[in-house]
């Protein structure tokens, strides 16, 4: 809806003045100012520039593709000179069908704004606890450009193949949710379009027609604005289903329990204890999950000496059945030598006594896991033996686990041993990439837009609240001329965008300095 976010689907940016310049055969291969700009990005490039030097080579492809007149053809321009867009009339059919059931539509446009004045509030909080949080502690670990932008194949953690392809559908069911409200509303739509740089869509936008979308009601306006997002969000909610479902089907090789990390100098390593070794057996006791060893190790107490049945692991399989012998440590003791105060111990229920094994988590999962515990994480909380608060718990925190499970796995959706302990064979495996990045891609997408900055979306639904919300109080009151308070309303909306900017920008450009 002449937008598109960014980084992916932002607002459009003014055009650069100027049309393509065709030339004749005896114009030269490159210009001046071209050969200017190959020298600097090679500059650039071998000063480590990486970013930089890929946006300057952007720059001459798209220069040498409009003098050519390539762009002409293709109905694109250049914008920021090294972002390519593309317009397109087409997909109007598909989306008049669409939006036929109209009061259907309109119902959704309003269970949307709802929706998003939700995300509004955490993602607004969220910044300013950011900015906050600089302000007191600003020696703050520093960023990379690229890790900002989340790219797909150059941000870390970040793959190529499904992520590009996930964004773009998420793109196209983005602007197509803008573009079925104005429809639904009776706003018409001039036209669809794509921002790409790199070969990358990196954003998209649905124009309306500016009278339209300028003179519409405000309610009807903040809903069009709205509908991106959700879209994407209840996509998304869509897809931890069958993510889950997909997971629920899945077993694991061998039953038993595991721990992702060994603490250093503690029983477990003393014992020989690996990440990842599969305890099968606990005294002659069967192991076949998680809740099994740490009921065992509840009935145990400090200086217990355990025989283990142990699956050792090595380089992605597990070798034949060992047995190890542990001696218990002293958990409270262990946590006193850490500098944790007895008050603390006291508080988390921690005894003199307490058994300790000397394992850790991940991150991402308790320090004793189940040979399904990368199944079991994508599953979250709809795992069949959950309780209610469980259940509840879980479903708030786990997009939040979702979210950050190719960052800490290095773009993989689970640790490459917790994979090789499932029975899943290469195609189920791509099923499964392909369904978590579309989750991952829309979650992130929906979520990102409703951050509260003009050009995303959740910048123009706050300003439209905020002018709202003056315009009601000022008709019940009448202390302002109408076109007075228009223009009051605009500056306070315009003013409370620019805050959010500062608020916004600083922490990222912060980390990207220091």
């Amino acid at each position: 809806m002449h937008e598109e976010n960014g980084p992916w689907n932002q607002w459009r940016f003014e055009m650069e003045p100027g049309g393509p310049q065709h030339v004749g055969g005896d114009t030269p291969l490159l210009s001046g100012r071209e050969w200017m700009i190959i020298a600097l990005s090679g500059l650039m490039i071998l000063n480590g520039w990486y970013f930089l030097g890929i946006i300057t080579v952007n720059i001459l492809i798209l220069l040498i593709l409009e003098r050519k007149g390539v762009l002409d053809r293709w109905n694109a321009t250049r914008v920021l000179g090294f972002i390519l867009m593309i317009r397109t009339s087409r997909g109007q059919l598909t989306l008049e069908k669409i939006s036929r059931p109209r009061r259907l539509w309109r119902w959704f446009g309003e269970f949307s704004l709802w929706l998003c004045a939700f995300i509004l509030l955490i993602t607004t909080t969220l910044i300013t606890l950011s900015a906050i949080t600089l302000l007191n502690q600003p020696t703050s670990q520093s960023l990379e450009t690229s890790d900002v932008l989340l790219i797909p194949g150059v941000s870390n953690g970040i793959p190529l193949m499904w992520p590009l392809l996930a964004l773009m559908v998420a793109l196209v069911i983005h602007e197509y949710g803008h573009g079925i409200q104005m429809r639904a509303h009776g706003m018409r739509v001039r036209s669809f379009g794509l921002l790409i740089a790199s070969m990358i869509p990196i954003g998209a936008f649905a124009e309306p027609e500016a009278r339209e979308i300028t003179q519409a009601p405000i309610r009807e306006r903040m809903r069009t604005y709205a509908a991106g997002p959700a879209v994407n969000l209840v996509m998304a909610a869509l897809l931890t289903v069958v993510l889950a479902s997909t997971m629920m089907s899945i077993d694991p090789y061998d039953e038993g329990a595991y721990s992702p990390a060994i603490v250093v100098e503690g029983p477990s390593e003393a014992a020989g204890l690996l990440p990842y070794d599969i305890i099968i057996k606990v005294e002659n006791a069967s192991i076949g999950s998680a809740s099994d060893l740490q009921n065992k190790l509840s009935q145990a107490s400090a200086g217990d000496i355990w025989t283990m049945a142990v699956l050792p692991y090595d380089n992605g399989s597990w070798g034949n059945q060992i047995e190890l012998e542990i001696i218990l440590g002293d958990k409270h003791a262990h946590y006193l030598a850490m500098n944790v105060t007895p008050e603390m111990l006291e508080a988390l229920d921690i005894k003199p006594g307490d058994p300790f094994m000397g394992v850790s988590g991940d991150g991402l999962g308790p320090a004793i896991q189940s040979t399904t515990g990368g199944r079991d994480r994508l599953i979250g909380p709809f795992a069949a033996d959950l309780s209610a608060s469980e259940r509840i718990l879980y479903g708030v925190t786990h997009p939040l686990q979702l979210l950050s499970i190719p960052l800490t796995f290095d773009g993989e959706v689970m640790a490459s041993a917790e994979a090789a302990m499932l029975d899943v064979g290469p195609i189920h495996q791509e099923i499964i990439n392909g369904i978590f990045w579309f989750w991952w891609i829309n979650f992130l997408l929906g979520f990102a837009n409703l951050i509260p900055v003009v050009p995303f979306d959740g910048g123009h639904l706050m300003r439209d609240a905020i002018r709202g919300s003056i315009q009601a109080v000022s008709n019940r009151i009448s202390i302002l001329h109408p076109q007075r308070m228009e223009i009051f309303a605009t500056k306070t909306a315009n003013v409370a965008s620019l805050l959010f900017v500062g608020i916004f920008v600083l922490p990222i450009l912060f980390r990207l300095v220091v």
